[in-house]
């Protein structure tokens, strides 16, 4: 009997240490699993669209600079990979947002679908530019789209990119606004490889 209990108290000992063994190795799991997710960036990097070879004959002095804010107010828009030809009016970045954000948005509005979203630029003066979608992919709970703008003035203090979900009678605007350009950024020049100057000359 004894030799029993023994026995049963080794099995429940070596169950609840593969329980334990097992937990953490999920929570570690999930949190690579997540950072990995936050990490990863789609589109990277500069297009050479057609708009940009007609940019890049008015002038090559092309730019980059770090996205003021990276993040929106409220956190559904992030953007990067930014380049820019001031002279020729030429504006090209990735923006993603996470497909939760949209979730309480399909709740409230059931036929909304995520095809509605669109992005549009708006300068200081309220001026509203539609982008050239250049690249779009779907990675984790994200959603990537690489955008392009022509004969954008960029006299004006800001440029944000604002989120637009058409067909719903709720304002993500202010909240969802992302500044991408301020007239006052560090920028500096953005070396074209090899390979983007061969589609250039093409």
């Amino acid at each position: 009997m004894e030799e029993n209990e023994k026995s049963t108290g080794k099995i429940i000992g070596t169950v609840i240490k593969f329980t334990l063994a097992l937990a953490v190795f999920a929570f570690i799991f999930a949190l690579v699993f997540r950072m990995c997710q936050a990490d990863y960036k789609a589109l990277e990097g500069t297009e050479i669209t057609e708009s940009f070879k007609s940019a890049y004959a008015v002038s090559d002095d092309v730019r980059t600079h770090a996205i003021n804010d990276n993040f929106s107010e409220n956190g559904a828009v992030y953007g990067y990979s930014l380049t820019y030809i001031e002279e020729a009016g030429y504006l090209q970045f990735t923006v993603r947002y996470n497909v939760r954000h949209i979730d309480e948005v399909i709740l409230s509005y059931p036929e909304f679908k995520e095809e509605s979203i669109r992005y549009e630029l708006v300068d200081k003066n309220g001026k509203t530019y539609a982008p050239n979608i250049i690249g779009e992919e779907t990675k984790y709970n994200y959603h990537y789209f690489k955008l392009e703008f022509t004969n954008v003035d960029f006299s004006t203090e800001n440029l944000s990119v604002k989120m637009i979900l058409d067909g719903i009678d709720i304002n993500v605007g202010d909240k969802s606004t992302l500044v991408v350009h301020r007239s006052d950024d560090t920028s500096i020049p953005f070396i074209l490889s090899d390979e983007q100057m061969s589609l250039i000359n093409k």
